[in-house]
């Protein structure tokens, strides 16, 4: 572990004429974090963090000093406060510094939360450095972690199968023993009937078991329709205008809908052409009258493309969509049943109750996302006050006997001294 290196130059001259173009604030900023790295370095953590956190004083989003603070309260045992200084400094740096994951990363997993580092340092490498090995190895040793946590689930799940079998048996013996109406024959029997029920599920799934779907008409043309309009996708503010409208934060969570495709289709060269086509249009460099619109909606694409391209998350949303599509048909013939206006051929009145639905399904995943982080920081934030009632029990019990050894050493001198002058009158 080891805090990063000050924004300044080092060395010679070079130094000095950064020193003379920075400000005061930032010398006195660059000299508090170089302190803090001289504690850190020396193994003393509580004056490294009491020194980042007076630089943070003088600038309160530098992400090295955040990165370096979280290192140092990680190296302390304060993991919560470790995790919680590595959120900021991934934040302050607009997620694009690896270190700053890797920082979150190495928290997360001092608290045993495995799954959350791997997802920290799969985002380096898929997002911010793909060759950085840091998360490499750090992705690995997680994967290794949840590998060791999971054979020690099943072996509790074994010693409790065990067990409830181990019961299972006691009170079947018992049974046979009061009824004494079985034998070993019908033991036999019953093997032979469980072999036969194991086959007839055998043929069960074998008769149910569903054909790989085909890709149908309305795919083919799909696909077809979005080759020929790749270069018809209108103009950039069409685009921002669509990515960006009201409530998108939450229709946005659909990354189809995002890239304007059909869930189904599954041609990964189709669907990154039209993520290219997309991104030039909305890209901030090709719309410089509106870049901070632009740089939002282009935000809102990549980061369709990324779950798009995450095999397991492409798996999970279009089984969201699926069932959004199933719940929307519902709804639309209740309506037609209810209101007899209503045509149930009108596709488009269709299409408008699936597109809610199906809505209203990622719209409640978010939902229930949010919850968990908000609890997520609550209980971090408990688990912070709970290290500094630990930190500040032991700086206590330290002083107590560091004061308590000090005044028995004062009674013992002036006790001494007492002695000394009742024998001096004595004498």
């Amino acid at each position: 572990m080891s805090s990063d290196q000050a924004g300044t130059n080092s060395g010679g001259g070079s130094c000095k004429e950064a020193d003379d173009n920075r400000e005061e604030w930032e010398i006195r900023r660059d000299e508090l974090k170089a302190t803090g790295d001289d504690h850190f370095r020396s193994k003393n953590y509580q004056p490294a963090i009491q020194a980042y956190d007076d630089a943070l004083q003088l600038d309160p989003t530098n992400h090295i000093i955040l990165s370096n603070k979280s290192a140092a309260h990680l190296a302390n045992g304060e993991k919560s406060k470790a995790l919680h200084d590595a959120r900021k400094c991934v934040e302050c740096s607009d997620g694009k510094w690896a270190k700053g994951h890797t920082r979150l990363a190495a928290a997360m997993m001092s608290l045993g939360r495995y799954g959350e580092a791997a997802e920290a340092y799969s985002t380096v490498l898929n997002e911010v450095d793909p060759n950085n090995e840091v998360a490499k190895r750090g992705l690995e040793d997680c994967r290794t972690k949840e590998q060791q946590l999971r054979e020690e689930k099943e072996r509790e799940l074994r010693k409790m199968q065990e067990v409830l079998d181990q019961q299972k048996k006691a009170e079947k013996e018992a049974q046979e023993k009061e009824s004494n109406n079985k034998s070993d024959d019908n033991n036999d029997g019953d093997g032979e009937d469980d072999d036969l029920l194991g086959d007839f599920f055998s043929e069960v799934e074998k008769a149910t078991e569903k054909p790989k779907p085909t890709k149908s008409e309305p795919e083919e043309e799909a696909t077809n329709r979005i080759k020929t309009q790749l270069d018809d996708l209108g103009t950039s503010q069409s685009q921002i205008d669509r990515l960006l409208q009201v409530n998108y934060e939450w229709k946005n969570l659909n990354p189809f809908y995002v890239l304007d495709i059909p869930h189904t289709l599954d041609d990964d060269s189709i669907i990154s052409a039209r993520y290219r086509a997309i991104s030039l249009l909305v890209h901030p460099d090709k719309c410089l009258d509106n870049k901070v619109r632009a740089k939002t909606a282009f935000e809102q694409v990549r980061k369709a493309m990324n779950q798009i391209n995450d095999a397991d998350k492409r798996k999970h949303i279009r089984a969201l969509i699926e069932e959004g599509m199933k719940q929307g048909k519902r709804a639309w013939k209740e309506e037609c049943s209810r209101n007899s206006s209503v045509h149930p051929e009108n596709e488009e009145g269709l299409a408008q109750a699936q597109s809610k639905a199906t809505m209203k399904i990622f719209a409640e995943i978010e939902q229930k996302r949010r919850e968990i982080e908000r609890r997520k920081r609550k209980f971090e934030q408990r688990e912070r006050a709970q290290e500094d009632d630990e930190k500040k029990k032991e700086t206590d019990e330290r002083r107590f006997q560091k004061e308590w050894r000090e005044g028995e050493r004062v009674d013992k001198r002036v006790g001494n001294w007492r002695d000394f002058q009742k024998k001096k009158r004595t004498g």
